[in-house]
């Protein structure tokens, strides 16, 4: 696992969205997404979120079911979400740009574009004061899929806006909704 270009192309992702999804598409071979960027930031994310618990809470015995709870709850929802929201944008390809289904083209889109939403949730974890940069963070995640969308799917204009306003939803709300659910499950499960 080679961190420093993780945090590269998550800071071109964010600083330079277009230029970084020039640099994903002429890319050969092609880097799996997964094992190289979505699961090594969902790892980081729940540590950070264990090393803020444990900094404000201290090291005491009854924090460690909570914080681990909350971990698990945090990872589960990004890795179900991420899974969702490939799913989303594959069929929204499929219905808005009449493509035919191609499940690793949107699992290497979505993978890239949620790293605008992991970077807000470590940034949060470590500094929970900084809780506007989720909400702005996360609107920008509508800027990166723009810029996407037009590099990596060829979206004409005329599709564009609503590409981007489905795709960018699917990327937010899916993580959310498998929150909702695990929640659910853990709070009636025990």
């Amino acid at each position: 696992m080679n961190y420093k270009e993780l945090f590269l192309r998550l800071g071109k992702l964010i600083i330079t969205p277009k230029k970084a999804w020039i640099e994903i598409t002429t890319e050969t071979p092609r880097r799996d997404v997964m094992g190289s960027f979505v699961y090594p930031l969902i790892a980081l994310g729940g540590l950070a979120i264990l090393l803020s618990t444990f900094l404000s809470e201290g090291l005491k015995r009854s924090v460690y079911q909570p914080a681990l709870i909350e971990m698990c709850n945090y990872c589960i929802s990004l890795f179900g979400g991420f899974f969702l929201a490939t799913y989303l944008t594959d069929k929204t390809t499929q219905m808005v740009l009449k493509h035919s289904s191609d499940m690793p083209t949107a699992q290497m889109f979505v993978g890239y574009a949620m790293g605008i939403v992991f970077a807000a949730d470590i940034l949060v974890a470590l500094f929970p004061l900084l809780f506007i940069f989720k909400w702005l963070l996360t609107a920008y995640t509508l800027y990166v899929v723009w810029e996407g969308s037009e590099i990596f799917f060829t979206v004409n204009e005329n599709q564009r806006m609503t590409f981007t306003a489905l795709v960018s939803a699917a990327i937010i709300v899916s993580p959310a909704l498998i929150g909702m659910l695990f929640n659910t499950l853990s709070n009636l499960l025990g």
